[in-house]
């Protein structure tokens, strides 16, 4: 006997809370289900499910009789199709309500447990502060190599040496980052370029982080959501320490010697509020800020807040051997560049056709109203099928044609939706770019709209990579400054 023709699909979110169904798996599975693509459900138990109760109530009771989805729970022998028509009785909801009182009191003890090993400093990151590596006591202990550059950091710190001056001296000695410093402990393979860049910022947190006097420190951060990477700083009040708990690499009172100099000399000076940066605040307000990146590192460049406001590439501003040492192009100039580019490509727009597009509307409206015939027709095929007034067979072969029907609608609507959203576009970016000529400047919408990224390069180079086809077509290529 053949085996009827079937895909086994497997879905998977790792790393998502069950208490809810907006994961990403779950959402593409129901998106299935909705479809009609699903004949058959199979989990180990409801909780793989989810761990809502009502929500999972919802689609064992609703959504699946609906579709004529089976769902089979292995662990809790269940197999709706043994319970159409009911509910599953009480012994599938006291189930579900266990999960999803389970999940609440595990999470709250597995926060618990992180804080109590905290207090105890046995909450030790594989990721180690740089100088330290984990011991197999599971402690702390000094890893010789980096703690010398830990050392060095401080004694030029002491000197009165400013960041960017130990940034500098870091990279003639060769002296890896932290990052570069890991990926060869594991032999990850990299770029050598840049492999000995320093950022102030990096080498500032190093200056103010009291494990370097042997200062156990956890419980700094917390997860901001469910399933993210991402992880927020709590209140330094906040943190567990617990003074002389591993080996100090650095002594106590130079240490505080440091902080002292690092206190003295204050925030970071994007952030005082000094006379130039408040005499050319405006300069903070530059349309392009955040677009532009250096074409030979790919790290953005900072604009600089100055009566001639610039964008200077930071990251290889302590190696003066790279190609991007202290590259630099004028804020203003590359705005009348960009702007000249656009003025120039709305020329051709005019020369090639004439005044503004005229395009008539699309019945997407029409569209959506037979869409929702067919999907009527879809209901009142299953109540005729559920009454018995035609066979599985006859269901089963209307209901394909009216799936292929609603497929071919939903393509002709969504072509049309999009051709709706480039006409908007294409209407929106004239306005714009009217509103920039009458003003003769660069306005944030306007490059919002047209400009994705401009690539500045050490020989004064200059690529722009557009939002929109049109901009970076073969007409452009002799007026563009690339």
């Amino acid at each position: 006997m053949d085996e009827p023709d079937a895909t086994v699909l497997e879905f998977v979110d790792n790393g998502y809370s069950g208490t809810h169904f907006e994961r990403p798996a779950v959402q593409e599975l129901l998106e299935l289900v909705r479809t009609g693509n699903v004949n058959c459900i199979v989990v180990k138990d409801f909780s793989r499910f989810g761990r809502n109760m009502i929500e999972a109530g919802y689609f064992l009771q609703m959504v699946f009789p609906l579709f004529r989805t089976r769902f089979i729970s292995v662990s809790d022998a269940y197999d709706s199709i043994e319970h159409e028509g009911d509910t599953g009785g009480l012994e599938v909801a006291f189930k579900l309500l266990v999960h999803e009182q389970y999940s609440r009191d595990l999470s709250i003890k597995i926060k618990t447990s992180r804080q109590v090993r905290a207090r105890r400093g046995e909450s030790i990151s594989k990721n180690c502060a740089f100088g330290y590596r984990k011991g197999s006591n599971g402690r702390l202990e000094i890893d010789e190599e980096a703690a010398r550059i830990v050392k060095l950091i401080f004694s030029l710190a002491s000197e009165g040496k400013s960041l960017a001056e130990i940034a500098e001296q870091l990279y003639k000695e060769g002296c890896p980052t932290p990052t570069v410093y890991g990926n060869r402990k594991r032999r990850i393979m990299q770029d050598a370029c840049y492999n000995n860049v320093w950022h102030k910022s990096v080498i500032r947190k190093m200056l103010t982080d009291e494990q370097y006097i042997g200062t156990y420190t956890a419980d700094k951060s917390e997860g901001f959501l469910v399933g993210s990477s991402y992880r927020k700083t709590k209140p330094e009040n906040t943190w567990v320490k617990i003074p002389n708990y591993h080996p100090a690499i650095i002594g106590a009172e130079l240490f505080q010697a440091v902080r002292e100099v690092i206190d003295k000399r204050g925030e970071p000076l994007r952030k005082r509020k000094l006379g130039t940066s408040e005499r050319y605040a405006a300069g903070r307000n530059s349309p392009l800020k955040g677009k532009v990146f250096c074409g030979s590192c790919n790290h953005a460049m900072t604009l600089s807040i100055t009566k001639n406001a610039a964008f200077h590439c930071q990251f290889t501003r302590a190696a003066p051997d790279t190609a991007c040492h202290r590259l630099k192009f004028s804020e203003a100039d590359l705005s009348d560049m960009i702007l000249d580019i656009i003025r120039r490509q709305q020329v051709l727009n005019s020369s090639d056709n004439g005044n503004m597009k005229v395009l008539r509307s699309h019945p997407e409206q029409e569209y959506e109203h037979l869409i929702s015939k067919c999907r009527n027709e879809k209901q009142r095929l299953y109540e005729r099928f559920v009454c018995g007034e035609i066979s599985a067979e006859e269901h089963n072969s209307a209901k394909a044609l009216q799936d292929k029907e609603i497929e071919r609608l939903n393509q002709g609507c969504s072509a049309l939706k999009k051709a709706a959203v480039a006409r908007k576009t294409d209407k929106q970016s004239r306005e714009l770019i009217d509103a920039a000529f009458r003003e003769n400047t660069l306005t944030h919408d306007l490059v919002d709209l047209l400009v994705d990224r401009v690539n500045i390069f050490p020989d004064d180079r200059i690529t722009v990579i557009w939002k929109i086809p049109e901009f970076n077509s073969d007409k452009l290529e002799d007026m563009n400054y690339a």
